[in-house]
């Protein structure tokens, strides 16, 4: 009923994701290599910041987060731990299985860390 009832502040608004997944691939030798990257799909998210409590929390169970992606609804695919979300050069990776909040499908959030490394 209220599905598009948003108030947003500036630059909030939903964004386009693209939605990666790592491909493992084995040398002769039997040593795992993540070259390719298959393209799961495109999104449309919030990004925000994780607060000071969420980056604390994750850091202890060794899941160091920067930011979150909170998404109108579930996504049309599966998204996994490892996954990864890019926009304009930028790579944000799923740390954690995504949060649907009280398992309504309203709300799916994923907690990320950005990473410029990889």
């Amino acid at each position: 009923m209220f599905m598009n009832a948003m108030n947003l502040r500036p630059g909030q608004e939903l964004r386009e994701f693209d939605v990666f997944r790592d491909g493992e691939h084995k040398t002769a030798s039997g040593r795992v290599t993540s070259n390719d990257r298959e393209r799961l799909g495109t999104i449309k998210a919030i990004l925000a910041a994780a607060r000071p409590e969420e980056k604390e929390r994750w850091r202890q169970l060794e899941h160091p987060v920067s930011h979150k992606l909170i998404q109108q609804g579930v996504p049309p695919f599966e998204v996994r731990p490892g996954d990864s979300f890019m926009r304009g050069g930028r790579r944000y990776i799923v740390q954690t299985v995504p949060y649907n909040v009280g398992d309504l499908g309203q709300w799916t959030i994923y907690y990320c860390d950005e990473r410029s490394d990889v």
